[in-house]
């Protein structure tokens, strides 16, 4: 009977999970040869003077974010090992919870900014935006897990994974020429994580609209 259940059971890859991971470990390759692999091999701590180990400890933690939740979704895709997709899970929300704390200090801080310009600049309060987001969506995932609701547990991780990503996205983009200056910084910011939210949004509710769905 189980060998049925496993051979009638669709591909991890079909699933929305599988797909989201997918496009999450292409996209987040391309991104940690950008950005993250410079800081971790150490060769641009002139461009990170005075708030290197700050953004070093930012890479690790928002390394650890895409690698934990990645594998959570595999996991979960394939609605197997919850023992250990409780784990992983647990350390993609420490992990997770140390790199966007990091986030928001390293976005509050002088860093990268004019010397003696303003802190709260637009890019500032968007990118501030970005990281409380996903602070919250991560919690509200943890509690609806301490609550044994367990669909309602799986959107909210699904949706911080998307907010993770949009970091990516995010820095990714900005290095094409232009793009970052949309509305001065802050209309780029905000649409690289509104953007794939509503679309998050759409696929986990679509199906729950469909002819036969029940509450």
């Amino acid at each position: 009977m189980d060998a049925a259940k496993s051979t009638n059971r669709p591909s991890i890859w079909k699933t929305r999970n599988g797909v989201l991971l997918a496009a999450a470990l292409v996209t987040s390759a391309v991104a940690w040869w950008m950005i993250a692999l410079p800081v971790a091999t150490l060769s641009n701590i002139s461009a990170h003077k005075g708030h290197f180990a700050l953004t070093f400890a930012h890479m690790l933690g928002g390394s650890g974010m895409m690698v934990l939740g990645g594998f959570n979704l595999y996991l979960a895709a394939g609605k197997s090992r919850f023992p250990i997709h409780r784990r992983v899970g647990q350390g993609y929300l420490l992990i997770g919870t140390f790199g966007a704390i990091l986030a928001l200090i390293i976005t509050l801080s002088p860093a990268h900014k004019t010397v003696g310009g303003p802190i709260l600049t637009n890019s500032t309060i968007s990118l501030s935006m970005l990281a409380s987001a996903w602070l919250c969506f991560a919690a509200l995932g943890w509690r609806a897990a301490r609550n044994r609701k367990f669909a309602s547990h799986g959107d909210w991780m699904v949706r911080s994974y998307v907010l993770v990503w949009s970091f990516v996205f995010c820095r990714v983009a900005s290095r094409i020429t232009n793009v970052g200056d949309l509305g001065n910084g802050e209309a780029f910011i905000r649409l690289s994580w509104v953007g794939p939210l509503i679309l998050c949004e759409i696929l986990l509710q679509w199906p729950r609209g469909s002819v036969g769905s029940r509450s």
